[in-house]
């Protein structure tokens, strides 16, 4: 045990024998839990921020009353291929979609279409596969067009 674990331990001991070092020990852990509740609460935020996936829409599919909800990244046979869409359609839909993945260097390093059927009011979640040996990162360009 350190020298100042020992000095706090002797402290919080010496200081709850009486009923103003509980309130003063209350006190502090009161502190104590709010700050650490401030700071969760940032971290939390932070990675929400840095791990949210991003989709651009085309005029095409927005004109037709597609729009997206929750999106999630797998694994299907290979490692971050399998990108779930959580698509909602106010119109009629029975359509081939197409979604492509371009790195940070602008290249494409995948691709997958879909064929999408859905009656207006509907919403649902449509998987896009990739090829196993594509990687999706977090901060590639997804396009749906």
């Amino acid at each position: 045990m350190k020298k100042s674990e020992i000095i706090l331990a002797c402290f919080f001991l010496f200081s709850c024998r009486t009923e103003a070092g509980n309130e003063q020990l209350a006190g502090a852990s009161e502190k104590v839990g709010e700050s650490a509740a401030t700071v969760v609460k940032s971290v939390k935020s932070g990675i929400e921020k840095i791990s949210k996936i991003n989709i651009q829409l085309s005029e095409g599919l927005t004109s037709k009353g597609i729009s997206t909800g929750k999106i999630s990244l797998s694994s299907k046979g290979g490692r971050h291929n399998l990108l779930s869409v959580y698509m909602i359609f106010e119109k009629n839909v029975n359509k081939n979609i197409v979604v492509k993945v371009v790195n940070s260097q602008g290249l494409e390093v995948g691709r997958s279409k879909v064929l999408v059927k859905a009656e207006a009011g509907d919403a649902k979640i449509i998987d896009f596969v990739f090829d196993k040996r594509t990687n999706i990162d977090r901060d590639n360009v997804i396009s749906m067009d």
